[in-house]
């Protein structure tokens, strides 16, 4: 039991990670970290940003004010002032794209950049979002692609994590052991091989495993059969009279709980 609760930690706290590493705004940061000043042009801006933020409600002004305390953002005054327009607009466009799908967010996104932004600039501030913005875009496609198969797809998501710098695939490393992981569970669970999940939790939790397996398995065929049933009677019977049947085709083989999580899982009318 402890390993699973250590397991929901991981994946809680690298979901928060990957979160943290695919946002292409900070402006919404509200305490700046307790570090050192960075030495990257992009680090030293987004510092700046944050620290402006300490003093109370953010506005351009105050984060001009702040570039000034600092040489080597005064010294790049004018590319902070373009970057500080582009993360206040960026924020704007977020929110205007926000109903489409993830890949075309990014994509726009990344496009946003050129208004402001020459190639030598871009590179300088966001290679390394970028970067990942391109990975995930990419992945994105991968995933989306209904054409392909999924032996396929694994070996083309395979090929394109083996494609990437060092640092992202390491930053990846521990999501893909916590999904072996998981994989190799899923496959003791499916084979209800209580040796593997008891050395794995101990004989008891092995034991609990395995019967949440066989009630999930049970659950998953009579609510297939189930549907095929309710096809059937739509198709030969007028609404009333079928949503009739229906009731008492879920009375007969359900209680009152699997009935009310039965037609929230597959709703019927």
């Amino acid at each position: 039991m402890k390993r699973l609760l250590i397991l929901v930690l991981v994946i809680s706290i690298t979901s928060t990670a990957m979160i943290f590493l695919l946002s292409d705004d900070k402006l919404t940061s509200a305490t700046p970290p307790n570090v050192d000043q960075p030495m990257a042009i992009d680090s030293i801006f987004e510092h700046v940003i944050l620290a402006s933020q300490e003093s109370g409600e953010f506005s351009a002004s105050q984060a001009l004010k702040q570039c000034e305390k600092l040489a080597a953002c005064e010294i790049n005054s004018e590319l902070f002032n373009r970057y500080l327009s582009f993360k206040i607009a960026l924020a704007e466009l977020q929110q205007q794209l926000a109903h489409l799908p993830l890949s075309e967010q990014l994509i726009a996104m990344i496009a946003f950049q050129q208004r402001y932004f020459n190639a030598a600039e871009i590179t300088l501030l966001f290679n390394d979002d970028n970067e990942w913005q391109h990975y995930t875009i990419a992945k994105l496609e991968i995933n989306q692609n209904n054409h392909i198969s999924d032996e396929l797809k694994q070996q083309l998501l395979s090929n394109l994590e083996g494609e990437q710098p060092e640092r992202i695939t390491q930053a990846l490393k521990p999501s893909n052991d916590l999904k072996a992981l998981n994989t190799e569970l899923k496959d003791a669970l499916q084979q209800q091989d209580y040796n593997q999940l008891a050395a794995e939790f101990g004989d008891a939790a092995a034991t609990r495993l395995i019967a949440l397996e066989q009630q999930r398995q049970q659950w998953q065929t009579l609510s297939e059969q189930l549907k095929q049933q309710i096809k059937q009677l739509k198709q030969h019977y007028e609404p009333q009279q079928a949503e009739q049947k229906i009731t008492q085709l879920l009375d007969e083989h359900l209680t009152t709980n699997q009935k009310r999580r039965f037609l929230v899982l597959y709703p019927l009318y």
